[in-house]
């Protein structure tokens, strides 16, 4: 983003100091910047010793592709969807290898996840999982937890016959986090440090590359067909931690380049009956009583109105997200003011926690099922207990949407 005091000559306002470029060139990544308008920000100007600056979010333009490569899941028709697992402080399941005090009922995340699995007779069914966010807790990505949480990852994998491909990662508030915990720093001037140097991005990505093998490089923002069973499923990934400079930094956002991402969803041609879901981690609608927005709320995406008014028109049955870890189940949908195509309503579908221990009274651990067939998708919301009691199923029906035809 390019700012300017005045009207000077162009070439007067091209000088950038040297130590800005510097900057920009990230562990040998070139991070092209996008130029728009904004307002000239004196302070800020100030401390960089020049008229102008960049703000630098993540790459855009025919440099990114926004495609992953497409997952083989045939014979398979089921899609679990897992959030806020917070590995680390809050993680509250047995962990693998774990020796327990006796009488300790806890069991590991996968044999709840498998044991229930196995009562609804779906183990061999499942395509995929969606982790919608907080893989740790609090942005502490230290060794053993990061280790533990790919441990426990590896152990679903084999139990469910997955590869790693099969497992679509989301970042979290948790896993991308803008400014520690109570660090007393200016918003603005710490979102522009942290754009131009990605720091609060490199250890989810490192993660997400020993998890899954996508290169460090990769867009946080793509998309990924899946060919299950008679029908497909495009999965648009979206990072909704992006950092916006302003007052309300801890809300979620989205920006052009998730947006751009949502349109190369709609490019992609339709082969046979098509789902689209839409994956990212803040919510879409509110779920709290008080969205105050002159406090520190961590809820909603700030340009939520926009993401789905895009995933209507690319044709996004279902919109996936956690974050707050409240089970939670709307439908939205646009209306047409001018006899415009709006697209059909999107699906709304919060999860809870899959893994956090101290949840507030009234909240449960859960996990997300889909089945999906050419004709419909079926969802259930399932509850987790730490201990080997097999939980409530708090939802069970047909969503009311159709597969795209070619």
């Amino acid at each position: 983003m390019l700012l300017s005091a005045g009207a000077e000559p162009l070439s007067a306002r091209m000088r950038f100091p040297e130590k800005l470029f510097q900057h920009i060139i990230v562990s040998n990544w070139t991070i092209s910047p996008a130029i728009a308008d904004a307002d000239f920000d004196p302070k800020l100007a100030a401390q960089i010793g020049e008229r102008t600056f960049l703000r630098i979010g993540e790459r855009s333009g025919a440099s990114v592709s926004h495609l992953a490569k497409t997952a083989d899941a045939a014979g398979r028709s089921s899609i679990l969807h897992l959030s806020d697992l917070h590995f680390g402080g809050d993680y509250g399941f047995r962990l693998q290898g774990e020796d327990v005090m006796l009488g300790d009922p806890r069991k590991t995340l996968t044999e709840r996840i498998v044991a229930d699995l196995e009562r609804l007779g779906c183990v061999n069914k499942i395509a995929a999982i969606i982790v919608t966010g907080d893989f740790m807790t609090k942005g502490i990505w230290d060794d053993r937890s990061k280790e533990l949480a790919l441990a426990e990852f590896k152990a679903l994998r084999e139990q469910l016959s997955l590869r790693p491909e099969q497992i679509i990662a989301v970042p979290g508030n948790h896993d991308v986090v803008r400014y520690p915990d109570g660090a007393a720093v200016d918003v603005r001037e710490n979102a522009v440090e942290r754009q131009s140097t990605y720091q609060h991005e490199l250890n989810f990505r490192f993660f997400v590359h020993e998890l899954v093998g996508r290169q460090m490089k990769d867009s946080l923002n793509h998309v990924r067909r899946l060919n299950l069973t008679h029908v497909d499923l495009d999965v648009c990934v979206l990072n909704s931690c992006t950092i916006a400079a302003t007052q309300w930094t801890e809300y979620g956002y989205v920006g052009r380049n998730g947006l751009d991402t949502i349109a190369t969803l709609a490019d992609q041609k339709i082969e046979c009956q098509t789902f689209r879901f839409l994956a990212l981690h803040h919510h879409l609608l509110p779920v709290v009583q008080v969205e105050a927005l002159e406090s520190k709320g961590v809820t909603l995406t700030l340009d939520a109105s926009q993401i789905l008014t895009a995933a209507q028109k690319a044709g996004v049955n279902v919109a996936l997200h956690g974050h707050q870890h409240k089970p939670k189940i709307a439908v939205y949908h646009d209306l047409p003011m001018n006899g415009e195509n709006v697209g059909a309503p999107v699906h709304v579908v919060a999860n809870g926690s899959a893994g956090a221990r101290r949840l507030p009274p009234g909240e449960r651990n859960t996990y997300c099922l889909f089945h999906v067939s050419p004709t419909s998708i079926e969802l259930l919301v399932r509850e987790l207990r730490l201990d080997g009691v097999a939980g409530a199923q708090i939802f069970s029906g047909r969503l009311a949407t159709e597969a795209a035809r070619p």
